[in-house]
């Protein structure tokens, strides 16, 4: 991570009271290298001196603190069943947020003026200057080559593979600022790794249950940003024997093909064709209590899920595993069949020392993450 960011980072953790002595401490950037940080930070106004009051001899303590509005960073997640968006200050307090349907994929000309729309209302209703904006993060339920800047497809979207869309050449043209992009998963991984219940953990695995069944990985303080060629988390597409189910990506018996929150709205309408007040993912959720057939088709959604979330537990040793989206409810059939299955299969020596929570940042964690990586690469 760059050095001014570091910085700045270490402002924004010591509340506005740490020093020039405090950062060095904090970060180990070398004294002079950080006091040129700390003073193109005071000359480009993103940072100010306030003066301490003297407590004893020598020269009082000046504290740095963050200034919010010089900088601002727009995330955008777009997800299967909705876009989010998020405007962050430099202080990294939400200055907006919004949330629309996502419309399905219909072309490259539709969805650019889709996004363009999206984007050009999220920053028009924040209110800030937009020469104060310094980038944009863009994360996509889909296939996303971010060293291109390009989204290779989404099943979940119905953008097939090969779309190419170049996403960050488009939206920079547009914005008129840099941009970048990966999957939502990713993101959503860093989100909480910096905002979330357990931020700074070192090993942070991050689930998602909604339209399609996700996973994103923090490696000792690093984010693994998945590739196509190059996957990382995509536990919705382990191949389970037995689901002979279609899944968007194209292959039979994924994970998703039966558990995403689409998939078994089809196979309740396949399996329980007399029932369709539980033709749809909350419909099963909230019957499954009390209801034999939701509870059949719920509890066979949470087998499947289950060797997903047990297979990166395996793989990456995480302290904590956040789950998030539609389907991630405590007081939810489906969750709890989940971490119940979980705990079932898996030695409980694997599983000491590791914590399961649902996400406390809701439907944003993910544009926070897009957010936040446009700041480590554009401030």
């Amino acid at each position: 991570m760059r050095n001014i960011v570091q910085i700045t980072d270490a402002i924004r953790r010591g509340n506005n009271s740490f020093s020039k002595k405090d950062i060095h401490r904090e970060t180990g950037i070398p004294w002079g290298t950080m006091c040129k940080g700390v003073d193109a930070l005071l000359k480009s106004n993103s940072i100010f001196a306030r003066r301490a009051e003297p407590s004893g001899r020598g020269r009082p303590t000046i504290p740095l603190c963050i200034n919010p509005d010089s900088a601002y960073f727009v995330g955008i997640d777009v997800g299967a069943g909705s876009a989010k968006a998020v405007v962050c200050d430099l202080a990294f307090k939400t200055a907006h947020s919004a949330r629309i349907s996502t419309p399905r994929y219909d072309g490259k000309d539709a969805f650019f003026s889709w996004l363009f729309a999206f984007y050009d209302d999220v920053l028009q209703k924040s209110g800030i200057d937009p020469s104060r904006l310094k980038g944009v993060g863009v994360s996509v339920s889909g296939n996303v080559d971010s060293d291109n800047g390009i989204v290779v497809s989404g099943g979940n979207l119905g953008i097939k593979w090969g779309a190419n869309l170049p996403v960050v050449d488009r939206l920079s043209l547009h914005a008129g600022v840099p941009a970048l992009a990966l999957p939502t998963q990713s993101a959503a991984a860093w989100g909480e790794y910096h905002f979330g219940l357990h931020k700074g953990e070192a090993r942070l695995v991050t689930v998602g249950l909604g339209v399609g069944i996700g996973s994103g990985v923090v490696a000792n303080h690093h984010l693994l940003i998945s590739q196509p060629g190059a996957p990382v988390g995509y536990i919705g597409h382990i191949h389970i024997p037995g689901n002979d189910y279609l899944c968007a990506c194209g292959f039979k018996g994924c994970i998703e093909a039966y558990s995403g929150g689409r998939s078994l709205a089809k196979v309740a309408a396949e399996k329980i064709p007399r029932r369709p007040e539980l033709h749809s993912a909350p419909a099963l959720d909230r019957a499954a209590a009390g209801d034999p057939d939701a509870r059949e088709i719920l509890s066979n959604a949470a087998s499947y899920i289950s060797v997903g979330v047990v297979s990166v537990i395996q793989l990456y040793s995480p302290t904590a595993v956040v789950f998030y989206g539609g389907q991630s409810h405590k007081d939810g059939f489906l969750f709890n069949r989940v971490i119940r299955d979980v705990t079932e299969i898996i030695p409980p020596e694997r599983l000491e020392g590791v914590s399961m929570d649902i996400s406390i940042l809701g439907e944003r964690q993910s544009a926070m993450g897009a957010a936040r990586l446009a700041y480590e690469e554009f401030f």
